[in-house]
Order: structure tokens, then C-alpha cells, then sequence
């Protein structure tokens, strides 16, 4: 076996320089967590207006944006640009918005055909800029497929435009494809169905979520739009259980206002679309939950969609390199549009709160203020429990079938986000993200790597070597002597995830082309790929790693149905997510429906010193704070002046032609415009941005 190793940039030691902010660090001086549970926002955020809460975990409306921009001695609030998308879901297995006949789009089938037709009627009566405008209040973009604006490379938009695949609002080109394609009005001014000419439509199962103001005011705009045109809808607003129960385990739905947050790695269009990741309600719940099936064996030779969708898809999971990818997300963004799988809405400007006093709260450049890391940092000296509220119901504390941790590493439906949220807290990963710019360049439970290539059935595979901490200890806060974090407990998790399988574990689509891990030592792990990605790396570093000592005992097959909060599978009289999880804070109570507490790991291993380093260094590749001030402005675009141009192998300083390793923002040997371009979209910024 052959194998090929490049070493990843790795950074483990840093220097306190000049200008940090000494945060203080959660686990020494904000010693609990309890987390709140809302079943609307408006209720949590008076509660944070009150003082019950210190920081809320949901975007914003204009409404309460607008009143607390007055009240900055009291609320703080931080903007972001989503990475993730709002979208109507619609059903590609059920008669009319799909064909309940055939799992895959099938050319010669009049229901598929007709069920495409009606999509993008639909889609036509969807007015996507006035949501942005009137619902949104301008606060979002608009999105016409599942690529946010960060990711804008992986889209092709003048093409989409140019082949008259972008579904504007337009009454007229919906009533158009509605008659032609049968859905001819009857004399009761109901659209008839085409395939029991004479009668008149089913209603549309159309479940709206009621706890999100903004999702259900789209839904109701959207209902109303469909009856003017004579599609009957049975519009059911209801809150996440119901929805989840109907829409992802029953599959007994039309449309849905759904949501995503998406990874930093953009392999979205294959784990959310892709026929391989389509279970059904026989197998049960699945990322790809709309159905979309579009295989391109079955458009025959000739055909112009020949190699289909699903092709594409699994080119962008598994590219050989970062231009394949996006040649190959481009090309699934054109059939995705052409056959219509659901219909992309906005991705929001967000905007998030907390109470103005705490300080270390840093704004991650995707996902916003409740993140890992300020959870990590954040204290006030006058108040010894952060209360946070987050939104929608948490029953689920099974990290292998309910979650992923961290949100950037990858994609988390809103059905899940509280329980995703708490889990994140409780259980880490190898790797994170830079708060900044979402690189995988931080490190948790792995202190370094390095990826290779290897030949695997004589095709080149993806292998990643994993360096572990060596001090790391499991949960338990029972006084009882601790498990030290060994390179066995990622064997297992590796082994355990993957032997659950489609619809059972959360990761599959990502763990679907793994091989082994091979074990050096209680510090040295290897992951092998069966395929080539330039993913692997994230992948692998994003697999929630969970306590072998435990999950052994709990039968893969029956992982769905396990609920560590309540049982003691080990039967060592200890409840197994007492025991479970490396991360800051360790479970400690849970009051149903209403909040769940958290105590900090005070053996958590990583120093408040290295915490503070690290986020100021974040911010000094992410943003572009060249002189690490905490601020991006002109001193750093000045010291980027001098530099730009020069190689690691110029004269070192900081004078002009002089190569200034704090200007190399992405460490490749060259200051040039990448490098300035950092500092200068983040011109103004500081470190509590």
C-alpha cells in the first residue's frame, strides 16, 4: 500500500502578544449553564430584555432590532451572514409535487413529468423578494439554490438566468405551466387533477412552523398565493414535533417551511438531494427527506441529463480538488433547478442578543454569538450561571442519531437545533474551525494531523493521521477516578457510527465511504477512506467522539432508541451522559420542556491562556488584524502595504519590501492580494464584532 502525506499547517503554541483581551475562561469563573427552553421567540427575548437570560440562540426580527438598537446599556447585539437557507420543502414522492409510483424521476412517466411541471408552478408563485423585503425587512438574500452567499463560488448564475431556470414571481408563467401541463381550472375554479380529469385537486399538505415568526408568515404568504390560483392547501402551522413526526418519519406531507444550517465544507447538494441519501419511511428518518431522486441511467443514451443529478452530487462529495468541486456544483445547481427539487428562499442577514455586561462573546462569522468558543469565554462578574435561551423543544440527548457537533463541521436541520446546541457543549470533535473565516485550522481533542493518499482497489483513497491530546479525560463528576481519552475511544466512534447505518446515524452521509482506523498508540490514530475527497479531512474531524466505555453496550441497531440522560447501560449506577463527552461542560440535570443545566468540566483541558491566544489569533488570520490590536484598520492595511509582494524568502521585517510573516495571513510563503483582501472586507472590525 502506497501511500503519498502532505502535512497540514499546524499551530500549538502562541505567544500572548501585545493588545489581547484577557477574557476570563467559563469553567474557572462561571462554574454552571442553564439552558431555556422556548416555545416562542418573543417570550425568550423578553426574557433576555427582563434579565432572565443572558444570550439567546435564534436570529432576530426587525421588530425587536429595531427597539433594543435603543437600548445599548442593556442589549448587545452582533450581525451576521447565515450560513444555511430557508427553504419550501416539497415532497418528490407524493402525488401532486412528486410521483408516488417511481422512486426516480422517470422521463416516460406522466406523473413525473406533470409533478416536475407542478414544482415549478409553485415555484413561480413563491414571491422570494418581497419575503426578503416585507417578512425579513431586507434582513436576508435571496437564495434560488442551497448555496448561501459565502459559498457564491460554487454557483453559476448567469448560466441558471441564461437558460431560464431562475423562478422569479410570476402569475402568468405559473398559470402557463399549470394548464399545460393539465392542471386546467374546472368551472368550480378549482385546478382540476390531470391524471382523474374532471376532479378537482387533494388539498396540499402544507405544514408551517408556528415558533418561527418569519417561516410561517412565508407559509402563509405562499398558501395564499396557491389558492388564488385554485390549488387547494390544508394549511397546518404547528410546532416542531408535529412537523417533525409528519414531514421526516411519516413522509405525509406536500410542502414544508423548512431550514437548514449548512456546513463550512459545501457538500450540500449530495447530502441533502442525492437518491443515496433517500431512506423513506420504510428505513425512516433521512437527510434528503424531500425525496429527490434524479438518477441519470434512466434518461438513456443521448440524453442531455444523461449522467443525471446524482452524479454531480457525489463529484461534489468526493472531488479530487477544489475547482472539480465546483465545476461539479455548478453543474448539480443546473439540474437542481431544471427538475425542481424544493424551492431555496433566503438566508438570513441575522442578527443575535446578549446581555451588554458579559464580555467575551465572540461573533462567529457563520452561525452567530451562541457558539463553542464564546461559551468557553464568556463571563460576567456579577452573575455565576449563564441562562440561555434557545427555541423549539429539546427530547433528545443521543448525539449519534439526534445531533452534530460542531455546527460548522456539518449540517444541522432546525428540528434539531436545541438538542444539536446543548450536545455541542457536552461532546467534541478532533477539530473546530476558525471562528473568522471557517477554516479547519483549530484543534480539540486532535493536537495536529496529516493527510495522504493511498490506493484503495486501485483508485488513490484518502487516509488522515490524527496526533490526540494526552490530557483528555472522559465526564464524570461523581468523585469517582476518571477515564483518560485514548486514540481507541475514535477507533470506536468511527466503528460504532458507522455500523448504525442510514437513518440511524447522523454523520453516515459523510461516513458512508470510511474503511478503518488503525491504532498506533494511545495517541496516534489513522482514518481511512475507501475514495478520494478533499473533504476527508473535515469529515473525519467533525465526527462527534463519544465514550466506548458506554456506547458498547447499546446495540447499533438500536442507537435511534437510546436515551442516555435516563438509562445506565454500563450498569455502573451512574446515568450514561454523566460519563459521556470531553468537552467544557458536563450534564447535570434536565426539567422537561423547560431547561436543561450544565456544570463546567473544571479538569477541562484546555487554559484559559490558550483559549484568549487562540481567539486572537483567529481573528488575526480570519479578519486580518496584522498587528494582533484586536482591530482591523488602517495600521494593518499600511503594514500589508510595505509587505505585499514579498516571499518567505524575502528580507524579513516590516519595512517596505520586506517579507512580514504577520501579513501572510494563509501561511503559503506569499503576501499577495489574498492576503489583503482579508484586511480589507474586514476593515473596522474588532475582536468583539
Amino acid at each position: 500500500m502506497r501511500k503519498k502525506v502532505f502535512v497540514l499547517s499546524v499551530l500549538l503554541t502562541f505567544t500572548l502578544a501585545c493588545g489581547i483581551i484577557p477574557y476570563a475562561f467559563a469553567v474557572a469563573k462561571t462554574p454552571n449553564m442553564q439552558i431555556h427552553i422556548y416555545l416562542t421567540q418573543d417570550a425568550g427575548n423578553a426574557d433576555l430584555e427582563s434579565g432572565i437570560l443572558d444570550i439567546i440562540g435564534w436570529p432576530l426580527t426587525k421588530d425587536w432590532i429595531d427597539k433594543w438598537a435603543q437600548m445599548p446599556s442593556t442589549i448587545t447585539m452582533k450581525g451576521y451572514v447565515e450560513l444555511g437557507m430557508t427553504e419550501i420543502d416539497l415532497n418528490n414522492q407524493m402525488w401532486p409535487t412528486g410521483c408516488p409510483i417511481h422512486k426516480f424521476y422517470t422521463p416516460s412517466c406522466q406523473r413525473c413529468l406533470k409533478a416536475c411541471e407542478f414544482r415549478k408552478a409553485i415555484a413561480c408563485l413563491t414571491d422570494k423578494d418581497t419575503i426578503v423585503t416585507d417578512v425579513l425587512d431586507g434582513l436576508g438574500y435571496r437564495m434560488d439554490v442551497p448555496v448561501p452567499p459565502s459559498q457564491s463560488a460554487y454557483m453559476d448564475m448567469y448560466n441558471y438566468t441564461q437558460s431560464g431556470l431562475i423562478y422569479n414571481y410570476n402569475k402568468t408563467r405559473a398559470e402557463n405551466i399549470l394548464d399545460a401541463a393539465g392542471f386546467t381550472k374546472l368551472p368550480s375554479g378549482l385546478r382540476q387533477d390531470p391524471m382523474t380529469p374532471g376532479f378537482p385537486l387533494d388539498p396540499i399538505i402544507f405544514y408551517i412552523r408556528q415558533d418561527d415568526l418569519n417561516r410561517r408568515a412565508t407559509g402563509e404568504m405562499v398558501t395564499a398565493e396557491l389558492e388564488s390560483e385554485g390549488i387547494p392547501v390544508d394549511m397546518i402551522i404547528a410546532g416542531r414535533i408535529v412537523c417533525y413526526k409528519n414531514v421526516m418519519v411519516l413522509y405525509n406531507y406536500h410542502m414544508y417551511t423548512g431550514a437548514w444550517t449548512f456546513g463550512a465544507v459545501p457538500d450540500q447538494y449530495y447530502d441533502l438531494y442525492s437518491s443515496e441519501t433517500y431512506y423513506g419511511p420504510i428505513i425512516g428518518w433521512s437527510q434528503n427527506y424531500p425525496g429527490f431522486c434524479n438518477n441519470g441511467t434512466l434518461f438513456g443514451p443521448g440524453h442531455a441529463d444523461a449522467e443525471g443529478f446524482d452524479y454531480w452530487a457525489l463529484k461534489v462529495k468526493y472531488p479530487d480538488s477544489i475547482p472539480d468541486a465546483i465545476t461539479a456544483a455548478k453543474t448539480a445547481g443546473y439540474l437542481f433547478l431544471k427538475f425542481c427539487a424544493i424551492i431555496p428562499l433566503y438566508c438570513q442577514k441575522a442578527v443575535k442578543a446578549y446581555r451588554t455586561g458579559w464580555t467575551g462573546v465572540v461573533n462567529n462569522v457563520g452561525y452567530g454569538i451562541d457558539n463553542y468558543w464564546t461559551f468557553l469565554n464568556m463571563y460576567n462578574s456579577a452573575d455565576s450561571i449563564i441562562d440561555c435561551g434557545l427555541i423549539g423543544g429539546l427530547e433528545e440527548f443521543n448525539v449519534v442519531s439526534m445531533g452534530t457537533i460542531p455546527p460548522e463541521g456539518t449540517f444541522t436541520p432546525d428540528f434539531w437545533d436545541s438538542s444539536s446546541k446543548v450536545l455541542r457543549l457536552i461532546y467534541e470533535t478532533l477539530i473546530g474551525y476558525n471562528l473568522f473565516n471557517l477554516a479547519p485550522t483549530e484543534w480539540f481533542l486532535a493536537s495536529g494531523a496529516t493527510v495522504g493518499t493511498y490506493t484503495y482497489s486501485g483508485a488513490p483513497a484518502t487516509f488522515i493521521n490524527f496526533t490526540l491530546r494526552s490530557n483528555v479525560y472522559w465526564h464524570n463528576d461523581t468523585g469517582q477516578p476518571r477515564r483518560l481519552f485514548k486514540a481507541s475511544d475514535v477507533g470506536f466512534s468511527f466503528a460504532y457510527q458507522y455500523a448504525c447505518g442510514p437513518g440511524i446515524a447522523w454523520n453516515y452521509p459523510s461516513l458512508a465511504q470510511w474503511l478503518n482506523c488503525t491504532i498506533y498508540d494511545d495517541t496516534h490514530v489513522a482514518v481511512f477512506y475507501k475514495k478520494l475527497s478533499v473533504w476527508a479531512f473535515q469529515w473525519a474531524g467533525s465526527l462527534p467522539i463519544i465514550n466506548k466505555d458506554v456506547w458498547n453496550f447499546v446495540p447499533p441497531a438500536l442507537a435511534r432508541w437510546y436515551h442516555p440522560e435516563e438509562q445506565d447501560k454500563n450498569l455502573n449506577g451512574i446515568k450514561d451522559l454523566y460519563e459521556d463527552g470531553t468537552g467544557a461542560w458536563m450534564y447535570y440535570s434536565y426539567n422537561p420542556g423547560n431547561w436543561v443545566t450544565l456544570k463546567a468540566d473544571p479538569q477541562y483541558y484546555l487554559s484559559a491562556e490558550y483559549i484568549s491566544a487562540r481567539i486572537l489569533e483567529m481573528f488575526h488570520t480570519g479578519a486580518g488584524d496584522v498587528n494582533r490590536d484586536g482591530v482591523v484598520n488602517v495600521l494593518d492595511l499600511a503594514l500589508m502595504a510595505r509587505a505585499l509582494g514579498t516571499t518567505c524568502e524575502s528580507p524579513h521585517g516590516t519595512g517596505w519590501g520586506q517579507y512580514n510573516p504577520d501579513c501572510d495571513l494563509n501561511n503559503d510563503c506569499y503576501i499577495d492580494l489574498m492576503d489583503l483582501m482579508v484586511v480589507t472586507s474586514n476593515y473596522g472590525k474588532t475582536m468583539d464584532c
